[in-house]
C-alpha cells in the first residue's frame, strides 16, 4: 500500500525565499535521487503573517519509505544539511503526517 506524508515546515521569518529556492536547487533533487517521489509542494502564510512550507511525499510502501530515509538522513545529512535547515525553518515546528488519498 502506498504511503503518503504530508509534511510541514514553519520558515523563520525573511527566509522563504531561501528556502524555496534551496529545496528547489538542491533538497528536492537528492532527495529523488534517494527514491522519493515529491507529489506536491506549497507555501502557505497563517491569519499572524508566519509563513509554512507544506509538501507531500509518496512511497510505495513501508519497506520502501524506511530505506529511503535510511539512504537520504545519512551522517552527511545530520552534519551538513541539517545545520542549513536550522538556519532557514523552525525544527520544532516539523510536522510529518501519514496521509490516506482517497480519489482523485
Amino acid at each position: 500500500m502506498k504511503i503518503v506524508e504530508l509534511r510541514e515546515y514553519k520558515i523563520r521569518p525573511g527566509k522563504a525565499d531561501q528556502w524555496i529556492t534551496w529545496m528547489r536547487d538542491e533538497l528536492l533533487p537528492y532527495q529523488r535521487s534517494q527514491g522519493m517521489r515529491i507529489l506536491s509542494t506549497n507555501l502557505y502564510q497563517d491569519e499572524n503573517g508566519d509563513e509554512y512550507f507544506i509538501w507531500t511525499r509518496e512511497f510505495d510502501d513501508e519497506q520502501q519509505r524506511q530505506a529511503a530515509y535510511a539512504d537520504t538522513y545519512n551522517d552527511w545529512w545530520v552534519n551538513e544539511v541539517r545545520p542549513q535547515v536550522a538556519q532557514l525553518i523552525e525544527l520544532d515546528s516539523i510536522k510529518v503526517r501519514q496521509i490516506k488519498p482517497l480519489w482523485l
